[in-house]
């Protein structure tokens, strides 16, 4: 267990729909000590924290139905209306070019991780927006 999960153990909602990039998030997650729970795209994540108090979200961009932008936007607002508390969000993508990251950052986002990581990576930006 790293040093970061042993100061406070951390419920994240993985917003992933690829079965693949599941597995390996949830592996490195579980291997730091996270309890996580997966939505395959962004309208399972909306219903999950209607419903689930999350520390944080790692948000996939590219999904059926609905997209990890356009998640991130509702779940803004939702905080704003004070559905929900404010909730940090890290993209999690393949897509690397410098547009896709303020991309994401002006939809809300507070930090950037490009796929493929390591899992030192994901780690280091969990504790960037954590701790």
């Amino acid at each position: 267990m790293s040093e970061i999960s042993q100061s406070k153990v951390l419920r994240i909602l993985l917003v992933e729909d690829n079965e693949l990039n599941q597995k390996f998030a949830l592996a490195v997650l579980k291997r730091l000590g996270y309890i996580t729970e997966v939505a395959e795209n962004g309208l399972v994540a909306l219903k999950l924290l209607n419903t689930n108090k999350y520390d944080l979200i790692l948000m996939d961009i590219q999904m059926p139905e609905m997209n990890g932008i356009e998640a991130t936007i509702e779940i803004r607002k939702m905080e704003k209306a004070n559905l929900i508390e404010h909730i940090p969000i890290i993209a999690v993508t393949a897509f690397a070019m410098e547009h896709d990251r303020r991309n994401c950052m002006d939809a809300g986002m507070d930090e950037f991780l490009t796929k493929p990581y390591k899992p030192i990576e994901l780690e280091q930006k969990i504790k960037t927006v954590m701790f």
